[in-house]
């Protein structure tokens, strides 16, 4: 196949040829026509791939009737079907299972608005593939900081509705570099109400930007933490229509690049702009994780940062080749910021290598490669006047109990009746000084177990079993799991506690 930049050198005399005022009966160039062949065969061999997704309400008391007398239907198959909500998915891979699939897709597709006071309504997921068939669908994970999610689809489902999960053809999810600017993409999607109508709409555009900062709209859980916030879009020259979030972007070659997703962008510019997911390497971890019904978790480095700007910089006694920096106005006390030797004041210049322009760009290096990753960090201290290089263990940022994340698995099962997490691991048990006790925090305890008999609450910090330091959950479970009888905890606050099998 030819390349992409071969191809749409042929574009303009196509279009100029094409022009009923210039040349009504001038041949078509032979790029042209290659680039229509392209575009044509990575439709025709996506488009099974691609999933219309439908988002409905069932309430009590049943819907009221329309004008007509009669009540709309909540029938998914039925041809008078309207959807509260739709969107796009693509059909990906079960990790480890050839024979179950599932549907990739973007979480505000697949949740709601919060539920008003006194309101109880019930939302179902139907799924419809290029063939027309549909089957319901349920949610197998789902992360609102990255706006992604994994729906599940039952093989009994599927039967029902004349499918195999074999013969659903998933597109493959690998990390990608970062697009250049200016390469062409192929989008589809289903737009306006196609939730009745499986068969995804193509298009085109061009990648105008990359690292583009984004906010999600404020009535959706977590928006305010939304990792797109920190740069990570693509951003298409293309206005992408209402049920178009959650379709593919692909190259010229087919290769999945990314995810489309209606994410409103920061502060209201350029608004008519598209924007798309990107397959990098940290947002497929993300997915992967989804993937396996998995929490999504994000690394903390247990810094406060401000910017610094190129005219601040200048005020420095260091030598810059960087337009600004990120400075840490503050250490939490047992952070693994303190514990790498950060102090307040020093400016974080980059992480692996990669330059730190502002406190964003800190914040996306730190937040996306998850907890328990060592970054090597370079800083600048004025203090002593040189540049000081660290590496730090990162911890985990703390998940609100009401962000919205689902998860259908535990990455430990729950022992002896306790569920335990890194001691930021959860927004209500970490104290508002952020100090970092070193244990891992009981979220929570099952109702006669052996922990609850042993007085062991949610918020209670384990330091220690058979007297093994316990920082990590996998410290935690790597020292319990291969012990058969009782096994002795010290908690934090001094109590010592023995839990039997």
């Amino acid at each position: 196949m030819r390349s992409s930049v071969t191809i749409l050198a042929a574009l303009v005399p196509f279009l100029i040829g094409h022009s009923p005022v210039l040349a009504q009966d001038a041949p078509v160039p032979a790029g042209a026509l290659a680039l229509e062949r392209s575009l044509v065969q990575v439709a025709r061999r996506v488009e099974d791939s691609v999933v219309a997704i439908a988002r409905y309400q069932v309430a009590s008391p049943p819907p009221s009737p329309n004008p007509s007398g009669v009540p709309p239907t909540v029938d998914p198959d039925h041809p008078d079907f309207i959807p509260n909500e739709y969107g796009t998915g693509i059909v990906v891979s079960a990790p480890g299972d050839t024979t179950r699939r599932l549907i990739l897709t973007c979480f505000h597709v697949v949740t709601g608005p919060p539920v008003a006071a006194g309101q109880n309504p019930t939302h179902k997921l139907h799924v419809r593939f290029s063939n027309r068939r549909g089957c319901p669908a349920k949610i197998l994970a789902a992360d609102p900081r990255s706006d992604l999610a994994i729906l599940e689809l039952s093989p009994t489902d599927l039967e029902q509705a004349g499918l195999q999960a074999r013969s659903l053809k998933p597109l493959n999810i690998n990390a990608t570099p970062l697009p250049p600017k200016g390469r062409f993409v192929l989008l589809l999607g289903n737009p306006f109400a196609i939730a009745r109508d499986g068969s995804a709409s193509v298009g085109w555009a061009l990648i105008s930007n990359t690292r583009r900062h984004a906010v999600t709209p404020g009535n959706r859980p977590g928006t305010e933490h939304s990792i797109h916030r920190l740069g990570t879009l693509l951003q298409l020259d293309k206005r992408l229509r209402h049920g178009t979030s959650g379709g593919p972007v692909l190259d010229l070659n087919g290769r999945l690049l990314g995810l489309t997703t209606s994410i409103t962008p920061h502060d209201g510019i350029d608004t008519p702009a598209g924007f798309a997911i990107p397959l990098d390497k940290p947002i497929t971890r993300i997915i992967n994780t989804l993937r396996k019904g998995l929490e999504v978790e994000y690394g903390f480095l247990g810094v406060q940062p401000d910017d610094v700007s190129t005219g601040q910089l200048a005020g420095y006694s260091g030598e810059f080749d960087q337009s600004g920096a990120a400075r840490a106005a503050r250490v939490f006390r047992g952070s693994p910021a303190e514990r790498a030797g950060i102090r307040s004041g020093d400016l974080i210049l980059a992480v692996d290598t990669e330059p730190v322009r502002d406190r964003y760009e800190l914040m996306r290096h730190v937040e996306l490669v998850g907890p328990g990753r060592e970054l090597a960090i370079e800083l600048w201290r004025e203090t002593t006047r040189r540049r000081v290089h660290v590496k730090a263990k990162l911890g985990k940022w703390p998940l609100p109990d009401r962000s919205g994340m689902v998860a259908s698995k535990r990455r430990h099962p729950t022992w002896r009746g306790l569920d335990v997490d890194y001691p930021t691991g959860r927004r209500r048990f970490v104290p508002d000084s952020f100090e970092f006790p070193r244990a891992v925090v009981v979220t929570a305890v099952q109702p006669g177990s052996s922990a609850a008999e042993s007085g062991i609450e949610p918020g209670d910090f384990i330091e220690s079993a058979v007297g093994q330091r316990t920082e990590t959950p996998a410290d935690f479970f790597r020292v319990v799991n291969s012990r058969r009888g009782g096994v002795s905890l010290k908690l934090l606050d001094g109590r010592q506690v023995t839990l039997t099998p």
